[in-house]
């Protein structure tokens, strides 16, 4: 796995999802020094770490890694864009 294109891939999820390295940070269990420190060294995040960022991000770790998605991870990426705005668009409707 390339880390850069992992992180590249996060990114583009992240703003995608309105997702902040803060939040990333907490599912983690870490700072948001910390994620920032592994971007910019382009450290590997550890396997479980991997899947709790794909999993805030609706993807899956193979997605991350690779950059090629499975249709499963397609289709659950997906349902969980739509869920994501439809809820955002319901908090701004206040």
């Amino acid at each position: 796995m390339r880390v850069m294109d992992f992180w590249n891939r996060v990114e583009i999820l992240r703003k995608q999802c309105h997702t902040t390295y803060r939040q990333l940070a907490a599912v983690m269990g870490v700072s948001e020094t910390t994620v920032s420190s592994m971007r910019r060294a382009g450290t590997e995040p550890r396997a479980g770490d991997a899947v709790k960022i794909a999993r805030e991000l609706g993807t899956t770790v193979e997605y991350l890694a690779t950059g090629v998605a499975s249709e499963v991870g397609d289709n659950y990426r997906k349902k969980y864009f739509e869920l994501k705005e439809k809820i955002i668009k319901l908090g701004n409707s206040d």
